[in-house]
């Protein structure tokens, strides 16, 4: 997949795929530690690349190493890490970030349409369904 407009970040890189304007990519620095600051950090950096607009996001996680209570409760936190979300599809293959992710969904359930993937087509295929889903609802 061709990375359109990438930029990257000190704890993260987000792209386009050059065909939808309204899904961003976003992958996490390697062995990232994911505390309170990094998470705003992260949002707020989301926010710029995406210059306010709300978009749906394909979340790579595999190199998410650790996240503490209060960035999984920022993350989840509609004036935090949902602010300008749509829709989330987390990915991973690594056995801590799906553990973290499938924890985090369980338990915190977010006020946005959010899954975990172990395919990157899938993910992207339940992006466009659901951003579908919601042009009819318009």
């Amino acid at each position: 997949m061709e990375r359109h407009n990438l930029k990257e970040y000190k704890t993260t890189s987000f792209w386009m795929n050059g065909v939808d304007e309204e899904i961003i990519f976003w992958n996490y620095a390697p062995a990232l530690e994911m505390d309170i600051t990094i998470a705003r950090e992260l949002v707020r950096d989301r926010l710029a690349y995406t210059h306010g607009r709300s978009v749906y996001a394909l979340i790579d996680v595999t190199n998410l190493k650790t996240t503490t209570k209060e960035a999984r409760d920022f993350m989840n936190s509609k004036d935090g890490g949902l602010k300008g979300l749509l829709g989330g599809a987390f990915l991973s293959n690594n056995v801590v970030a799906t553990l973290l992710v499938n924890l985090y969904l369980k338990v915190n359930t977010p006020a946005i349409p959010a899954r975990f993937f172990t395919n990157r087509q899938d993910a992207l295929n339940w992006l466009l369904k659901i951003k579908m889903e919601n042009a009819v609802l318009k």
